[in-house]
């Protein structure tokens, strides 16, 4: 590989961090993850349903 292109392939994947860590970082602007409970279910189901016209999704995993 010679010496230009290994430049270019050290800033593309360079690019391809940063990007990634700005997505970690800022996200897509969507709600972050938590833990339901008890304690919070009224407040999910409150904001559940605040935005019916919308496309919602709950991913729920089981330890077992």
């Amino acid at each position: 590989m010679s010496g230009e292109r290994k430049k270019y392939a050290f800033g593309l994947i360079a690019i391809v961090l940063t990007a990634g860590i700005a997505w970690y970082f800022w996200g897509t602007g969507s709600v972050p993850l938590v833990s339901l409970n008890p304690s919070n279910f009224d407040e999910f189901r409150s904001a559940f349903n605040d935005d019916a016209l919308a496309s919602r999704g709950v991913l729920l995993l089981s330890p077992t």
